[in-house]
Order: structure tokens, then sequence, then C-alpha cells
């Protein structure tokens, strides 16, 4: 054993050395101890192997569904004929499905444009600010204040009376009591 622990190594100066093995290999995290290492030619401990993974056919769908988007149609617009990619097509149908009020639609293009960052409101803010006459502002404060006030979110401490207390003033202690709290 302890001659093969010592290994002869050739000196680029042609003599031969002997050099012990614990000065070249350092035991450690990611180094077990050539005892225990695998030998060469030694039956694997793991003959199957690592199993594969599942081949995934998501990047192959994704692939297929850009160039189908991307793919260019001729279509009528007016008396002209123009190329447009499917993609740009069924976002112009969705938007006149969206117009003739097809809630599907409504609720389709609303995600579309909050997922893009698209603001579908950009034109209408001046007309809708014209809408709002001084009257009508009138009208939506009277509908506000015919409303019930909020609940509060939190109820207000209930404390018990002095005489109740027995002379613990300087101590404060808190109970929960049938869903009031009480400090004491």
């Amino acid at each position: 054993m302890i001659d093969d622990a010592i290994e002869k190594i050739d000196d680029p100066t042609g003599e031969e050395a002997t050099q012990s093995s614990d000065s070249q290999y350092k035991v450690g995290p990611g180094h077990p101890p050539l005892e225990s290492q695998f030998k060469k030619g030694a039956p694997s401990p793991n003959p199957k192997g690592r199993p594969r993974k599942n081949a995934s056919i998501a990047p192959d769908l994704k692939k297929a569904l850009e160039e189908a988007l991307n793919k260019k149609v001729k279509v009528k617009k007016g008396e002209a004929q123009v190329l447009l990619s499917k993609a740009n097509l069924s976002i112009e149908q969705l938007v006149n499905q969206f117009a003739q009020g097809d809630r599907h639609a409504r609720r389709d293009l609303m995600d579309m444009a909050k997922q893009l960052g698209v603001d579908l409101l950009a034109d209408q803010k001046g007309k809708i600010q014209e809408a709002i006459q001084p009257s009508h502002q009138a009208i939506l404060d009277a509908y506000l204040a015919r409303q019930p006030p909020p609940v509060p979110t939190h109820q207000p401490r209930v404390q018990a009376p002095n005489e109740l207390r027995d002379g613990l003033m300087d101590r404060r202690l808190t109970r929960k009591i049938g869903g009031a709290i009480i400090d004491s």
C-alpha cells in the first residue's frame, strides 16, 4: 500500500525522482481519498446512468407560433391589396370585434393592452374632461354625499372605569373579551 502511494515522476531533466502522493493530492471537499475513488475499468456503481430528461416541446411550439404569426398574408383594404402579418391582422380583427361590442373581445383587448402597457384612453382624456361640465360635477358630488360613510376598520379601545381597575393604574394589561380589547 505504501508502495502505491509513491509514484515515479518523470523529471524534465531526465532524472527520475520519487515523490509521495501526499504532497500532490490533498484530500478534502470534492477530493475523496484515492482508495475510495472509482477504479478505472471497474463496473460502474450506477449502471443505468442518469435518467434522461423528458424532451420539452415548448421551444418548438413557441418557434412554430412565432413563425405562423409573422407569416405575411395579402389583405384587401379598400381597393388596394396590402401585405400584413397574421399577428397584425388578428389584432385588427380583435379591435373591430371590440368596436362592435363583443364582451369577450373587450376582455381580451383590455388584458393585452395591460400586458403591453398601452393606454387605451390616451386620445379620450380631453373629451372626458369636456364631458364633465360643472353641472355634471355637481351631480357627482351630490351622489357621493348621499353615500353612507365608510365603516371604520378598527374599533376604538374600551377602557374600564377606575373603580374596576383594582389599583393597577401603573401597570397596563390588555385583554381581549368578546371581540373588544380592554386595557386595564
